[in-house]
Parts: C-alpha cells; structure tokens; sequence
C-alpha cells in the first residue's frame, strides 16, 4: 500500500458531496415519476422515495444555506477591515489597476478607419427590418 504525501488531495474530476446530493436528488426524482406512471403501482416504493427525496432535500437546503451564511460572514470579516469606496474595488491596488486599464484601453480611443467603417456597415445592416415569412 503507498501512502499519500498530502493529507487530502482534490480530485478534479470528482464532484463534490454537495453536487452528488443533487445529481442523486434529481435521479431520485425521475425514478418517483416512472414508480408514478407505472400502470401497477407500488404505493410503498412511491412512499420510500417520497421520504429519502424530501429528506434529502431537506439536507440539500441546509448545506446550501449553511454555505452561504458563511459566504456572508466572511465578506463581512473581509470587508470590515478594507478601506473602499466602490463595492467593486477592496483596496488601493484594485482601484490602481482600473485606473491603469481605463487609460491603456485601445478599444476606448477612435479605431482605425478600416474597423470604424465595418463598425459603420455593421450599424446599417443591424437597422434594415426584414419581413419574417412563415
């Protein structure tokens, strides 16, 4: 037996527990429909999936609710201590960097003659109305 040199490796192919859920969830659902418009229903089969679907989802809801309340609780921690005045820039650098884009943004500026008349054609063939015919 070889051991890992790292405790716990992320597999990337692997979905995580929480997509699992959900693909199983929606596996499960199929199969309650099919139980449902089977022609010799087993109304026990019906009962059994009933209660594993709402129990999982039940535990589906909680694990996605439990994430985002410590999505939140981070961005707050996160945000307390970040001086903005955007929501969208966290410091000094983030606004630096915009700064930076904004005044190297060749799309900005006027193009060159040849873009500037596709761009002019383009314009014109998007304001022809053509019929639609069925």
């Amino acid at each position: 037996m070889v051991a890992c040199t790292r405790l716990r490796e992320i597999e990337i192919d692997k979905p995580s527990h929480t997509e699992q859920l959900a693909n199983w969830i929606s596996r499960v659902r199929c199969k309650k429909l099919l139980c449902r418009r089977n022609r010799k229903r087993d109304l026990r089969i019906e009962a059994v999936l009933t209660c594993a679907l709402s129990k999982a989802e039940h535990e589906l809801r909680s694990k996605q609710l439990s994430r985002i309340l410590k999505w939140q609780q981070f961005k707050k921690q996160f945000l307390k201590t970040a001086d903005y005045q955007n929501c969208e820039f966290y410091n000094n650098e983030d606004v630096r960097n915009s700064n930076l884009y904004q005044e190297n943004n060749p799309w900005q500026g006027p193009l060159c003659p040849e873009l500037s008349s596709l761009d002019n054609f383009m314009s014109k063939l998007a304001e022809i109305k053509v019929p639609l015919q069925r």
